[in-house]
C-alpha cells in the first residue's frame, strides 16, 4: 500500500471520528439538559412531597388549626394538603419513570466515555502513533457502546 493510500485511510477513519464525536456532543446537549431537569424535579417534588405532609404530621390539629385560619378556602385544610402532597407523589413519580424508562443516566455515560475513547484515538492516529488496521477495530468497538446515538 502505498504512502497516499495510507494517508487516504487515516483521513477517512480521522473523518470519521470527528462526525462521531460532533453526534455525541450533539447528543450531550440535547440530553443532558433534559436529564438534569428531570432529576432535579424529582429532587424538587419528593422535598415539597414531604414539606407539605410533616405540618400536619408534626404539629397534628394545631397546625390545622393555624393553617385554616391563614387560609380561607372552601374545603378542609387537611383535604387541601392531602391533594397537594398526592399530585406533587404523582408528579415525582412520573418524573422518576421518565428517567428510568429512557435509561438517560447509562445513555448520558455511554456517549461521554466513547467521547473520551475517539478523541484519544483521534490523537494517536494524528500523531502516528497507531496504524489505521489498529485503529479501525477500535473505531468499531467504541460507536458500538453507543447505538442510542
Amino acid at each position: 500500500m502505498s504512502i497516499s493510500e495510507k494517508q487516504h485511510d487515516v483521513d477517512t477513519l480521522l473523518k470519521k471520528i470527528k462526525t462521531k464525536r460532533q453526534e455525541l456532543t450533539d447528543y450531550l446537549a440535547r440530553n443532558e439538559s433534559r436529564h438534569s431537569l428531570l432529576v432535579n424535579s424529582s429532587i424538587v417534588f419528593g422535598a415539597l412531597t414531604a414539606a407539605v405532609t410533616v405540618g400536619p404530621g408534626v404539629g397534628g390539629n394545631g397546625f390545622i388549626d393555624t393553617v385554616k385560619d391563614a387560609v380561607p378556602f372552601g374545603i378542609p385544610v387537611w383535604q387541601l394538603l392531602c391533594l397537594l402532597a398526592a399530585t406533587l407523589s404523582v408528579a415525582a413519580v412520573i418524573t422518576n419513570s421518565m428517567l428510568k424508562s429512557q435509561n438517560l443516566t447509562v445513555k448520558i455515560a455511554s456517549a461521554r466515555s466513547c467521547s473520551s475513547k475517539l478523541e484519544g484515538l483521534e490523537a494517536l492516529l494524528e500523531l502516528r502513533q497507531m496504524e489505521v488496521k489498529q485503529a479501525a477495530p477500535l473505531y468499531t468497538q467504541y460507536i458500538s457502546e453507543v447505538h442510542h446515538v
